[in-house]
């Protein structure tokens, strides 16, 4: 049987993801991508809610979205 890994383990391999740094156009200044979920609320045919998600990256000084 495999050692099973703990939470803690988990997270440590998560944390050690080296950040990409890159210039944000607005400021001109290097800055932080961060990973956000946006989650949109769309009113469907039928007259019921639905929910979208998506990933996206956004600069960490103006969370503006990045294009790149």
């Amino acid at each position: 049987m495999a050692k099973q890994q703990t939470f803690a383990d988990k997270a440590s391999k998560l944390g050690k993801t080296k950040a990409q740094t890159v210039i944000d156009p607005d400021t001109g200044k290097e800055t932080k991508l961060l990973n956000v979920r946006l989650i949109e609320s769309v009113k469907s045919t039928k007259g019921t809610w639905k929910f979208r998600q998506k990933m996206m990256k956004v600069y960490e000084s103006s969370l503006k979205p990045y294009k790149g």
